[in-house]
């Protein structure tokens, strides 16, 4: 494994950390506009589902999954054998926000909507969470689709709020290593769109331009979780991060169906930054400038 691959695990200095949040402040501003917790919105980052809305695009033809298969799939733990990948791909993308939705919600709940300032990066990374749910529908809808908003299986649902409650210190730590391990699932499912349905091109560009709004989003999630963590700390989520992958694996087995050992691997690499690099909008911390 090369420095360049792990450099996530290496600490940010004091002044790169100083650096690093002000110019992720700046990022979610001009990425997002203006945030409101009470309706969960941003001002600019509306205006690119209001043009989605404005021009949809489906496959046409036969269907690429089948919507019956699709939902009698959708509401079990394990799915059906035999299935398909394009079928398995589009129940990885079904399940795969539920838990940090869910988390999110049990937080803003107990806290209340004035919990976050506007000067604080988690009111953008909340309010993100809520807008990858509906990322995840409109790429689900691009294949004709309907994907329900259901809850996580009791474990993951249970260990996310329990999330809320520990020590931020310690929190910081699982929260930093799952954070890696959905860029790397995020990534993986994104660049097997592009086997599956490559036979038409306007579809897949819409998916294509879906995910980008989610992968930009988790890797900047990666970085300031990563400002929040020392040397001791990073060292104890690396090591975890093998952990909280099977963790992860175990509650969406679609993903081990669809891409076996390579999830895993995708995962430990933790090359978080390529998976973003062709992206105009993609957030570069200072530190990797150099």
């Amino acid at each position: 494994m090369t420095a360049k691959k792990t450099y996530i695990f290496t600490p940010f200095s004091k002044e790169e950390k100083k650096l690093f949040l002000n110019n992720y402040l700046e990022h979610l501003y001009r990425r997002n506009g203006k945030a409101d917790l009470r309706t969960r919105l941003f001002s600019v980052r509306e205006e690119f589902f209001c043009n989605l809305e404005a021009h949809p695009i489906r496959r046409s033809g036969l269907p690429v999954v089948d919507k019956v298969v699709f939902k009698r799939n959708e509401t079990r733990r394990h799915p059906e054998p035999g299935l398909d990948k394009a079928t398995l791909w589009a129940l990885a993308v079904a399940k795969s926000n539920r838990a940090e939705r869910d988390g999110v919600e049990y937080m803003l709940s107990r806290a209340g909507k004035n919990f976050y300032g506007p000067q604080d990066p988690l009111t953008y990374i909340s309010i993100e969470e809520f807008y990858h749910t509906r990322v995840l529908k409109d790429a689900l809808n691009v294949l004709n689709l309907e994907m329900q908003h259901l809850p996580p299986p009791l474990m993951s649902r249970t260990i996310g709020r329990l999330m809320t409650q520990l020590p931020k210190p310690i929190a910081n730590v699982i929260v930093f290593a799952a954070e890696v391990a959905g860029v790397a699932a995020f990534r993986l499912l994104r660049d097997k769109a592009y086997e599956l349905f490559d036979d038409q091109p306007e579809p897949l560009k819409r998916i294509g331009e879906l995910f980008q709004q989610i992968m930009v989003d988790e890797v900047g999630h990666v970085h300031y979780v990563r400002s929040q963590l020392g040397p001791a700390r990073l060292k104890v989520a690396q090591a975890i991060l093998p952990i909280v992958a099977r963790g992860f694996i175990n509650d969406i087995p679609e993903y081990k169906l669809l891409f076996g050992a390579k999830l895993m691997d995708t995962i430990i690499r933790a090359d978080v930054d390529s998976a973003v690099a062709h992206y105009p909008d993609k957030f570069v911390p200072h530190d990797i400038q150099k």
